[in-house]
């Protein structure tokens, strides 16, 4: 199957950027279960109304989110946050009788408890987000068979450790069987696997995993996939290699693959120089390319420009700097040449290589810091804006890259990006290239 962009879906500011650059763009639209919860009418408007007709999407029942320290689940005033609640209630135990007292542990899950647990899981996907749909104000200009249902369903999962993945593991394979029974005609079931990167690295705990999951050989209609915080672009070659092999092996598996939160090395993983062992690959507007398991706050936003042939958003002031040195600013032709032609670009430049300061652009406050209040520059609202559509329009150009490469062109493609842009940004600024070019050639061993 052709390789899938799919879309992290996490604020209804963020929204518009499901349609660019144009609503066809996408396979599909995943949507996390608490998000459901905290506005199911909000987000079944966007489903009807934003979304492309062809477009699936997915709701991820987070189930995962039960198993942490509670203080991951509460607000500011020590309070389990409504959306969670929520979910609590829809799944009830164990769910509901530990939320906000105690994380779950695998010995609260038995035959039992799944067999009341997966149905109720699999009901909420099914059925929360369609029954806003079928009483929305749109609805009654569609036909019943143009309300949306899920594409699939996602059986209810925990989070793999290194230290603590054995009796998760079981939990979630018994999950899949339960859910597996619990489907109605016609649906199809997910497993998502989210692990931490410890399980990656260890060959011994990834072959038991990839064991445990064996049992549902052509059942399943696939995996998600998450690695806990597992950014590409900074990785070593280890965990790469590691990867690609966890993607193959779950492969052999179950017809798709989909990494929830992957950067262009993942999309060349669906390509043929991955041997297209990941189906989908997933990323959200603003941020989603890696992303941590357990909630992290997040730092001070900074303009970054997507830098197309290097595959990374680097920092606006990083980014003018090179461009400078190399002359690539000194006429639009030369940076429309070297750097991008994107929709975007060509709109902010008109012309005029001087206008790429409005990638740049921000407004100064002061923020509060321990030591008194400090002067900081925040990119302006318009600023992100044109870092965000510029970005989509490239990423949906690296999936139309890989889908149609002949084989060698993206290892090639890659060399040379290497070539141009190492005596500009040094070594570092290239290192990423080297290493995923290394762990996809041919001599890394072909499945």
């Amino acid at each position: 199957m052709p390789l899938e962009h799919w879309m992290m879906f996490s604020t209804f500011a963020e929204q518009d950027y499901f349609i660019y650059p144009r609503s066809d763009v996408y396979s599909g639209v995943f949507i996390n279960a608490n998000m459901a919860a905290h506005a199911p009418a909000g987000l079944a408007s966007f489903i009807i109304e934003k979304l492309n007709p062809e477009t699936k999407y997915m709701v991820d029942p987070i189930t995962h989110a039960f198993q942490h320290d509670p203080v991951f689940i509460k607000n500011d005033k020590g309070e389990v946050k409504k959306a969670i609640q929520s979910l609590a209630e829809a799944y009830g135990d164990p769910m509901l009788s530990h939320v906000g007292r105690k994380p779950l542990s695998p010995s609260q899950f038995d035959e039992k408890t799944l067999a009341s647990l997966c149905p109720r899981v699999l009901g909420y996907q099914r059925d929360h987000l369609r029954g806003y749909m079928e009483g929305s104000d749109a609805a009654k200009y569609l036909d019943s068979d143009e309300i949306k249902s899920p594409s699939a369903l996602v059986a209810p999962y925990f989070f793999l450790t290194e230290t603590e993945w054995s009796g998760w593991l079981t939990v979630n394979t018994d999950a899949v069987a339960v859910s597996l029974e619990a489907l109605q005609p016609g649906e199809r079931l997910f497993a998502e696997v989210v692990v931490d990167r410890g399980v990656l690295l260890d060959a011994r705990i990834r072959a038991q995993v990839v064991k445990a999951y064996s049992r549902f050989q052509n059942m399943i209609a696939g995996f998600l996939l998450w690695i806990d915080n597992f950014d590409e672009q900074s990785v070593p070659m280890a965990e790469l290699r590691a990867f690609k092999e966890f993607c193959h092996s779950l492969k052999s598996i179950a017809p798709e693959v989909i990494n929830l939160h992957g950067g262009y090395f993942s999309i060349l993983m669906g390509g043929t120089v991955g041997s297209e062992c990941l189906t989908g690959v997933a990323h959200g507007p603003e941020f989603g390319e890696f992303r941590s398991v357990v909630p992290v706050g997040g730092g001070i936003p900074i303009a970054r420009y997507y830098v197309p042939r290097l595959h990374a958003r680097v920092r606006y002031r990083e980014a003018a700097d090179f461009f400078q040195a190399a002359g690539w600013l000194e006429t639009a032709d030369r940076f429309i040449h070297n750097v991008c032609n994107c929709e975007e670009c060509l709109d902010t430049l008109a012309s005029d290589a001087a206008n790429f300061t409005k990638f740049g652009e921000g407004d100064v406050k002061n923020v509060r810091r321990r030591h008194g209040m400090v002067r900081i520059e925040f990119p302006s609202a318009e600023t992100k804006r044109r870092c965000l559509r510029h970005y989509l329009q490239r990423k949906h150009r690296e999936f139309q890259m890989v889908r149609n490469a002949e084989p060698g062109a993206s290892l090639r493609e890659l060399q040379n990006s290497i070539d141009v842009h190492e005596n500009l940004v040094g070594t570092d600024g290239v290192a990423h290239l080297k290493r995923w070019k290394q762990v996809l050639s041919p001599k890394e061993g072909d499945h």
